[in-house]
């Protein structure tokens, strides 16, 4: 109790010391070209890239510096509809066959031309187990690559997969120059080697632990609009003060991803808009099952319901998201079969607060005396405060937790690590597609353990991996829905995670920047391209 206290004490005197520092600043111009005087972005990332290499760009801070630099062969609408991108068509003339029409057009950012060579080549490296790319289980049920002519590829697969429709407008899509790869094989997605892309801007310098520069693709193949921007800046800024203090004065143009605690002082701010909308993630906290006492399904269950999860709704998330039950599956994913879901979901544990349960279940457990372990967690407001206010909750069972602090692109590389170097994690999830089971087969599905995979508590169940693989290659959404519920019941009682919320996805700008409305798949985006100041 003393620590969730003071935890709640230090939030009032941040929210009173940032205010007080807003407060007293001198209004800025609205022109977001500040910081720079010239047409340059600045957009704040809560902290550094894993890479610049898109077979490894799968995280909330690598990603918005990659897709501005590579494309992939579809894109996501706003309305999460599959477009055509570097393909300008394809087809699927039957379960297992998808032939994709390349474009003829496209440059890379050295105005070299983009092949279907170099299309084969980034296809073929993601789905090649040596990559060991965190995109690579989406090309699980792929059997052949193929180039059937100077424009066409033709993908094979193994057997029917839902997903796959979905998977070239990720960075499982994306195309990068064959040319160049092989001649920075060494260095390739890091600073001194970079990237060659045919995205709407091109890579200039990475500082490591501090900003990413891109620059205006002046090769940029699409005409039909942007990118107007001469300069896209991605600072890493690991304290949210600093950030809101550099929406304040202009030095930071946008960001994707308050810190909760100061979105009411963002909301303050005479020369910021705030776009908001329900989004696909997930807040959880991840308990290691393939390290004991974490593969007592009683210790998971104690620890569960230790936790007051609804006191972390009303002090932390407030507004900005929405209570969760046992399982990542949030109202907004539920695109078909809404009924079944809402009926499935009804039925499902919230794991409510409960210490006593949470006493009992330890009770029986092969720790009934409690254990010590630790906790590894980056500094994110809800993150870090979720992590003291579970140290604080387990105390009482006798439960000692240690907290490991560390900075965001740690975290995803050991997260991502099939080593997974922790006992407990704090850590979020978005699905890849827009479909429920895109919040279910890459973290619960057993196949995903390895290096590489997303099953961060490396979860294993045969009956709920049954599920899962016979949904993957049905396209009746009736039946896929029924067994994807099978599945999401069992997990729930398995309980690997304990859910937090469901939180909504925040883009908060400039007003003098326009162009860009935030989606739920806002990650896939090069929403850099329409950005513009007025």
């Amino acid at each position: 109790m003393r620590k969730t206290k003071a935890v709640l004490i230090m939030f009032v005197l941040l929210l009173s010391f940032v205010i007080a520092a807003c407060s007293d600043e001198t209004k800025s111009s609205t022109s977001s070209k500040t910081g720079g005087g010239d047409n340059t972005l600045n957009f704040a990332l809560a902290g550094d890239i894993v890479s610049l290499d898109p077979a490894y760009s799968y995280d909330f801070t690598t990603n918005p510096v990659v897709t501005q630099i590579t494309e992939g062969l579809l894109y996501f609408d706003a309305e999460g509809q599959i477009q055509p991108l570097l393909a300008e068509s394809w087809e699927n003339p039957d379960s297992k066959t998808y032939i994709y029409k390349i474009r003829k057009d496209v440059k890379f950012s050295d105005g070299t031309p983009m092949t279907v060579e170099d299309v084969l080549f980034s296809m073929e490296r993601i789905k090649d187990p040596a990559t060991a790319s965190y995109v690579g289980w989406m090309y699980a049920n792929v059997d052949k690559i193929e180039q059937t002519d100077d424009w066409t590829i033709k993908v094979t697969l193994k057997q029917p997969d839902t997903l796959w429709r979905y998977v070239l407008a990720t960075t499982g899509g994306h195309v990068v120059s064959k040319t160049y790869y092989e001649s920075h094989k060494d260095n390739f997605g890091k600073p001194d080697g970079g990237v060659m892309g045919t995205g709407p801007f091109e890579y200039v310098e990475w500082k490591t632990g501090s900003e990413i520069t891109l620059k205006k693709n002046e090769n940029y193949w699409d005409t039909s609009g942007g990118p107007y921007l001469d300069k896209v800046v991605f600072k890493v800024l690991p304290e949210g003060t600093t950030t809101v203090t550099g929406l304040k004065t202009g030095q930071v143009t946008a960001t994707i991803g308050l810190p909760l605690d100061l979105i009411p002082v963002v909301q303050e701010m005479d020369n910021v808009q705030i776009d908001m909308v329900d989004s696909w993630l997930n807040d959880f906290v991840v308990m290691n099952m393939s390290r004991p006492p974490f593969d007592d399904i009683n210790v998971r269950k104690a620890m569960n319901y230790a936790l007051d999860k609804q006191k972390i709704l009303d002090e932390i998330v407030k507004d900005s998201g929405s209570p969760a039950k046992a399982v990542p599956i949030a109202p907004a994913t539920w695109v078909f079969e809404k009924d079944a879901w809402q009926a499935g979901y009804d039925k499902l544990p919230d794991y409510s607060f409960d210490l006593e349960k949470a006493k009992e279940y330890l009770a029986k457990s092969s720790v009934p005396n409690g254990f010590g372990a630790t906790i590894l967690t980056e500094g994110n407001t809800l993150k870090l405060n979720t992590a003291l206010a579970l140290q604080a909750a387990v105390k009482p069972l006798g439960i000692n937790l240690e907290i490991e602090k560390a900075t965001s692109e740690e975290v995803n590389t050991r997260a991502f690590s099939g080593e997974r170097d922790y006992d407990i994690l704090m850590q979020s999830w978005g699905a890849d597609f827009p479909d429920p089971v895109g919040n279910l087969q890459p973290v619960f599905h057993s196949n995903n353990r390895g290096d590489g995979g997303s099953n961060f508590s490396n979860y294993s169940n045969s009956q709920v991996d049954q599920y899962l693989d016979k949904q993957s290659v049905l396209t009746d959404d009736k039946i896929r829905t029924e067994l994807m519920i099978k599945a999401e019941t069992i997990i729930a009682e398995d309980t690997p995670w304990i859910m937090i919320d469901h939180p909504k996805q925040i883009l908060a700008s400039n007003k003098n920047l326009e162009g860009y409305n935030i989606t739920g798949l806002w990650y896939w985006d090069s929403f850099t391209k329409n950005m513009k100041f007025k």
